[in-house]
């Protein structure tokens, strides 16, 4: 199979969806239950603390239901609050990260990932891929939990997505 040629220059949008779609697959349900259970945990634990140092007593129904309508709260709230000034970080780190503003070339061949910028040059072999994501705006290869590189699907035909896509079955790489 030959090898396939993504060009495209990066842009403040592409890197917005690059990262809402980052945070979607960070905050899953999963994610969500297991911080609501620390949130409610710590804040029970807090408040029969509290009350029990203060007067001896526990605190009553009401107080604990208080306490779990605050865990659901922050719960919801941070992924909600998050999503608020995603494009606000994003804007920043765009202004930022210079080689973000360089025409890209993201060659993808059997075995790797070449990404060519007119200063950089990087191979990433698929084995050090540790999952890839995608929506229908961006692809995203994750490095790491907190290293990824993304290809704006607007620049890309359907055979290319498909080529892509096998490519990383081929090699391996879990999609998430």
């Amino acid at each position: 199979m030959s090898d396939t040629v993504i060009a495209f220059q990066p842009t403040l949008e592409d890197l917005v969806l690059a990262y809402r779609l980052n945070l979607r697959r960070r905050y899953n349900w999963k994610y969500l239950l297991k911080t609501f259970a620390i949130a409610l945990a710590v804040y029970v634990l807090f408040s029969l603390g509290v009350a029990w140092i203060a007067n001896r007593t526990l605190p009553e129904l009401r107080v604990v239901w208080w306490i779990v309508g605050i865990a659901a709260l922050v719960t919801i709230g941070w992924p909600l609050l998050a999503n608020l000034l995603l494009p606000r970080a994003a804007r920043k780190v765009y202004v930022q990260q210079k080689n973000l503003h360089q025409p890209y070339t993201v060659t993808c061949r059997s075995d790797c990932l070449v990404v060519e910028t007119p200063t950089s040059r990087e191979e990433i072999r698929y084995a050090d891929l540790v999952h890839w994501s995608e929506d229908r705006h961006v692809i995203l290869y994750y490095q790491s939990v907190l290293m990824l590189r993304f290809i704006p699907k607007r620049l890309l035909t359907e055979s290319q997505v498909g080529f892509l896509r096998q490519t990383l079955a081929r090699n391996g790489v879990r999609k998430v």
